[in-house]
């Protein structure tokens, strides 16, 4: 089984809410290197609307790189649209390096009290359901249309308490040649938030502890 890697994510939370995002992504994006160089989107919401909604977005002209700015959290992505397994390691170099700019951009202006490491991965595989069922259930479900799976396995780590959430489904992605068959996974981790502030050094420690958790082997090996 080939792995695709469909998207990583960084997100920070704030310890206060910023109700003006609009006024700050244009240094976040100068001290990234102007990576963002689309027409950014700035949405004018009351301050009602829940503080997780984006105000702001922006993104490169090809949507490999976005960012979205809400009033309690910010967070980047890196959009690989299915790249091979083989990328990993190039894909694992640029992610680092501009997680590390974005983290001190943000914590530039922000205390951060808590932050989500996401991994989403795509498997092809025609007989999906039957992979989960003889993986994870003792009843026979290889017929099911859809089979989905959730778990949360506590651990620790500098410091920090941590949620390890993985998700699995079967499911279908779009490719160019139609709908493919699969497997999709998604590694959530994210600390438990305490009255701690979070700053780069820790947050770059984790990162760099997490990252190899999301790896091709370590996915793949979730469903084999």
């Amino acid at each position: 089984m080939k792995e695709k890697i469909v998207k990583l994510q960084l997100a920070l939370f704030y310890k206060q809410p910023d109700f003006r995002p609009d006024s700050s992504y244009s240094d976040i994006n100068k001290e990234m290197g102007n990576l963002f160089n689309a027409m950014p989107q700035v949405m004018n919401l009351p301050n009602n609307v829940p503080l997780d909604i984006p105000r702001v977005q922006m993104r490169d002209e090809l949507n490999k790189y976005a960012c979205n700015m809400a009033p309690i959290r910010t967070d980047f992505f890196i959009n690989e649209n299915h790249d091979s397994e083989e990328n990993w390691p190039e894909i694992v170099k640029d992610f680092k390096a501009k997680s590390s700019l974005f983290i001190k951009s943000v914590l530039s202006r922000h205390e951060i009290v808590r932050f989500g490491l996401i991994g989403n991965f795509f498997i092809p595989d025609k007989s999906s359901s039957h992979t989960m069922t003889k993986k994870f259930l003792k009843i026979d479900l290889q017929n099911a249309e859809e089979i989905n799976l959730r778990f949360n396995n506590r651990s620790s780590s500098h410091g920090y308490n941590l949620n390890n959430i993985t998700s699995i489904n079967t499911a279908f992605a779009g490719t160019s040649t139609g709908d493919e068959k699969g497997i999709f996974i998604e590694l959530d981790v994210n600390n438990v938030p305490d009255e701690k502030t979070m700053d780069q050094a820790s947050l770059n420690n984790l990162i760099d502890k997490i990252i190899p958790t999301f790896s091709p082997d370590q996915v793949k090996g979730l469903v084999k």
